[in-house]
């Protein structure tokens, strides 16, 4: 099959390497190099770094819908177009190109989650599972019929470990829906509009650890947002250190929200609202990712100081 592949996110590498593998004939169409790091050198988009390393040019669409999108989508004359990652929203003329179709890899269970940050949402939220889909593009937002889903669990993963983890199973779900595509058998299932959630774009704000709330709370904030934008913490009242890792933890009563109860080598414990959080991994503003008795070889927190803000 010819499938033209929208994408850009590092998401999508997973879905490209099994379009091939499965011997589907791929076009790839990225959004466009940006500048990164001090130099700001253009630097490309996941995807189309991946797709050179496979020896296949990926096309910089500043907007697909444009004329200059479209005349390239029609030149790849694609039976299936799909979209994973990609960053741009599709109008109407772009998801009739393909006779197959346009559909879409998303990671929740929809219609939970729809929008900018599903995996974070459902961690925020304390969602035992969460999962993803293949859905038809139409035009309102993740609104499409689910062609297909598979469900995972959330417990003691971070936002990147389950979006590594979705990114693969997606990758393999997209092949059993053109399969089912192929064979003439798929069943689309229209979601229900009663159960819409919504997900929002996070902010750095987002990553702020609230040490008056529950430590079950302050835990899913942080691996909500790790790797970004990051759980953060000040100690000494201005020095920022990023939290990675830990566990939520019993706490007896008396600790003010934030008040630093236990520094050892299996952790710094830290009183919550309720409970406590036992950070096992950090980083230093500049510094690297460190365990938590390494990280204290080299800064020094003691027992009865806060951590802000």
């Amino acid at each position: 099959m010819k499938v033209t592949l929208l994408a850009t996110a590092e998401f999508a590498v997973p879905t490209l390497h099994t379009l091939l593998e499965r011997g589907h004939e791929v076009s790839v169409g990225t959004q466009p190099s940006r500048p990164a790091g001090r130099g700001r050198r253009l630097r490309p988009t996941p995807i189309a770094s991946a797709a050179a390393e496979l020896g296949l040019d990926a096309v910089e669409l500043d907007d697909v819908n444009s004329p200059e999108g479209m005349s390239w989508l029609t030149e790849t004359q694609p039976d299936l177009l799909a979209v994973v990652a990609f960053g741009q929203k599709l109008g109407q003329a772009v998801c009739k190109v393909a006779p197959w179709g346009c559909i879409n890899v998303h990671p929740s269970l929809l219609p939970r989650w729809r929008g900018a940050a599903p995996v974070q949402a459902a961690l925020l939220a304390g969602d035992e599972e969460t999962g993803v889909c293949i859905i038809d593009v139409v035009e309102r937002m993740d609104a499409g019929a689910v062609l297909g889903c598979k469900k995972t669990s959330t417990r003691g993963k971070t936002a990147a470990q389950l979006l590594d983890e979705l990114s693969h199973t997606g990758a393999l779900l997209m092949m059993d829906v053109i399969d089912s595509l192929a064979r003439g058998d798929l069943e689309r299932v229209p979601q229900d509009e009663s159960e819409v959630t919504r997900a929002r774009k996070l902010s750095a704000d987002d990553g702020r650890v609230r040490w008056e709330h529950d430590a079950v709370d302050v835990d899913r904030r942080v691996r909500a947002v790790t790797p970004r934008p990051g759980a953060f913490a000040l100690a000494d009242g201005d020095t920022r250190l990023t939290l990675l890792a830990g566990e939520p933890m019993a706490c007896v009563r008396g600790p003010l929200p934030g008040e630093i109860v236990e520094v050892g080598r299996e952790g710094i414990v830290v009183a919550c609202g309720s409970g406590a959080y036992r950070i096992t991994r950090l980083q230093r503003q500049g510094g690297k990712p460190m365990d938590a008795d390494a990280f204290l070889r080299g800064f020094q927190l003691s027992t009865g100081s806060r951590l802000g803000p």
